[in-house]
């Protein structure tokens, strides 16, 4: 009887290595197609990432070529692409409900700001998202993955997140209007930096994160654009212009980017 139980621990303890083995390996691949079949699922929009590179023994991570694109009726090349996000992460806290992010820093952010009849891809994007139901079948590619791994402590849309301090940094914005054509309005964003996101609360989902980063950022080009403003302007230097060639079009876009 003895001997049946030790075979049994062992078997068991055999399973756990594999499993463990198993997840390490792949966890990059798990955590990539996690966060592009959630987005997808959140955003209603096309996402694309490259790589993932997690080292859970030195508690960092990092993410490579990120691209959301944009809602549908909008035209311009993609709404934001993140060129590198660097994390550090309390490792103890990988596998468990809460996971604790001491750092997020998003660096060379490119941001198309489109504003058509429909109103802006931004706003579209910030609709899609709070109308977004809970996870469906984001969680169950997650699900699939955690079955195939014989581990159930995967990265999963129960877990909460406290991030001590995110900070998106050299960031690029392009401002699209319909009335300037294929032209755009290009400048530079001031860095946002948030604080102790999810403290208070015991931790935020991966859903609520999204809405707190896109609010971030959405709020931060209203304050630094008036878009309306800026299109009402447009449209009456370019009425002012009696022959509305390249060049006069080119002039008037100078002449509106001084304003950043």
């Amino acid at each position: 009887m003895l001997k049946k139980i030790i075979w049994v621990l062992l078997i068991l303890i055999g399973i756990g290595i594999a499993g463990a083995l198993y997840l390490k390996s792949n966890l990059d691949e798990i955590v990539r197609k996690a966060i592009i079949s959630y987005g997808r699922e959140l955003t209603q929009a096309t996402v694309e990432l490259e790589e993932v590179k997690i080292d859970i023994k030195k508690g960092k991570g990092e993410l490579e070529d990120f691209v959301l694109g944009n809602p549908a009726k909008f035209k311009s090349k993609y709404a934001l692409k993140l060129e590198e996000v660097h994390l550090v992460i309390d490792p103890v806290t990988i596998f468990v409900d809460t996971v604790i992010v001491e750092d997020m820093v998003f660096e060379d952010i490119e941001i198309y700001y489109e504003k058509n009849e429909f109103g802006t891809n931004f706003e579209a994007l910030k609709n899609n998202i709070n109308s977004a139901k809970a996870y469906s079948s984001g969680a169950t590619e997650i699900n699939t993955d955690a079955q195939a791994s014989q581990q159930n402590n995967n990265p999963s849309p129960s877990k909460k997140f406290i991030i001590k301090r995110v900070l998106l940094s050299g960031t690029e914005v392009e401002v699209v209007l319909s009335v300037l054509g294929k032209e755009e309005i290009e400048f530079d964003l001031p860095d946002i930096e948030l604080t102790n996101i999810g403290i208070d609360n015991g931790g935020v989902t991966p859903e609520e994160l999204t809405k707190i980063l896109f609010s971030a950022i959405e709020k931060h080009l209203i304050t630094n654009i008036d878009i309306d403003k800026i299109d009402s302007k447009i449209t009456r230097e370019l009425n002012r212009i009696q022959e509305k060639n390249e060049d006069d079009i080119e002039e008037v876009i100078d002449q509106i980017e001084k304003l950043f």
